[in-house]
């Protein structure tokens, strides 16, 4: 049984096989077709994966990319903020500038401020330097009338713009033409004045004359053979620069300042020597601020010749060292002696001849021989010399004698002692 019903099953299975070993062909060539098919797909597959990861990757980059932008910008941001809360350093007016389109990042731009900043403010610190220094040449009260005292920044740069408009308008020839009418009236102000102080020089010479003119007529009878004294030239370089200013104002009076009729060829070359004495009158003037006058003793210079006993002095500009102490004294006393009574006959002429009574100090240094010496030389010439000593002199030596003294309220008493009358014979 089991062969008989199965062998229908068997019969079948093969009659199937059949049928597909007749579809084999076309079974195989619809797998080649489906292989092909299939390579494709993969082919196709693998392209657009690898033109999706590129283009996945590019994302990639791109988010990467603004995620740093990002960063960059917070960061950036960050900076700024903490830039404006910098009082100290971010000066106001940044932080009122509107805003303005730029492509740098806020830490550039931050970065460049500062760097900016730095700059303008080493500039600036050279930019006062230099005006301080070019301000340092003017006084206060300069001919320019540029101001001298500069404390806040915007003083500064005034200056410099007013400075900048000076030279641009040539304002310089302005003062060049006002300047040069101001020196030459100074000038001749400088050689009038000096010219006053020197206008005396001949009677100087003729009151030295008669000094030593009466020293010979009434002789001292004593140590002192000679006195002689003589006037040279003054020493004195403010002195000498006047003198050398007014002997050329004299000899350039119609050569200096404008241009008129009686200027010459060399004008501008005078004008030049003109400012360089008044620049060296005003240097000098700097240099001793302290020198408010010229007296008449610095228009000269007086030199002394004492001869005592064997002892030549030559000249001297003091009198001093011509032997002790006593005697530079006596010496000093006699010259102002003959010096009053040149006076005193120049006034005799006028009003008749008269005695002039005269005060002479440290008599006590002088010789009790040189005493009567200086008494006489006095008296000869009716001068009466009054003066004091601790010491104790021959009493015939003076017509009256006197006691001072201090009473218990420190009042001065004069106590007459003694009055001499010389008896002639």
């Amino acid at each position: 049984d089991y062969i008989g019903k199965s062998r229908p099953q068997v019969l079948f299975y093969e009659r199937d096989k059949e049928e597909l070993f007749d579809k084999e062909p076309a079974t195989r060539s619809r797998k080649k077709e489906l292989d092909a098919k299939l390579v494709a797909l993969d082919e196709r597959f693998a392209l657009k994966k690898e033109k999706l990861q590129v283009q996945k990757k590019g994302a990639d980059e791109h988010l990467d990319r603004i995620g740093k932008e990002l960063h960059l910008l917070e960061d950036g941001l960050n900076k700024v903020e903490m830039f404006r809360k910098d009082e100290t350093f971010c000066p106001p007016s940044v932080i009122e500038i509107g805003e303005k389109p730029t492509r740098k990042n806020c830490d550039v731009i931050v970065e460049e401020l500062k760097s900016l900043i730095v700059s303008t403010i080493r500039k600036t610190e050279e930019f006062k330097k230099a005006v301080t220094q070019f301000n340092g040449n003017f006084s206060s009260k300069n001919t320019f009338h540029f101001r001298t005292e500069l404390v806040g920044e915007q003083d500064y740069y005034d200056f410099a713009s007013n400075l900048c408009e000076f030279v641009d308008n040539d304002k310089i020839s302005d003062y060049q033409k006002h300047i040069s009418e101001r020196y030459t009236d100074i000038i001749r102000r400088i050689s009038q004045e000096v010219g006053g102080l020197t206008r005396n020089e001949s009677e100087i010479h003729r009151t030295i004359k008669d000094i030593n003119d009466d020293f010979v007529k009434r002789n001292f009878a004593g140590v002192i053979k000679e006195i002689a004294l003589r006037p040279l030239q003054s020493s004195d370089k403010l002195m000498q620069l006047l003198l050398e200013i007014k002997r050329f104002s004299d000899e350039n009076q119609y050569n200096m300042g404008k241009v008129d009729l009686f200027s010459q060829d060399s004008r501008e070359d005078v004008n030049a020597v003109a400012v360089r004495h008044l620049l060296s009158f005003m240097k000098f003037l700097l240099d001793e601020p302290g020198r408010r006058r010229l007296a008449l003793a610095d228009t000269f210079k007086l030199e002394f010749r004492v001869k005592e006993n064997d002892n030549d002095t030559g000249w001297v500009e003091k009198i001093a060292n011509v032997g002790s102490d006593g005697t530079d004294i006596l010496v000093k006393a006699m010259v102002n002696i003959m010096l009053i009574n040149v006076f005193k006959e120049k006034a005799s002429r006028k009003f008749g001849d008269f005695k002039i009574h005269c005060m002479m100090d440290e008599i006590g240094k002088l010789h009790p021989n040189n005493v009567k010496g200086i008494l006489d030389f006095a008296n000869c010439r009716n001068i009466l010399l009054v003066n004091s000593s601790p010491t104790t002199y021959n009493v015939e030596d003076y017509r009256y004698t006197y006691l001072l003294s201090k009473d218990g309220r420190s009042n001065t008493q004069v106590v007459p002692l003694l009055t001499y009358n010389k008896i002639e014979k």
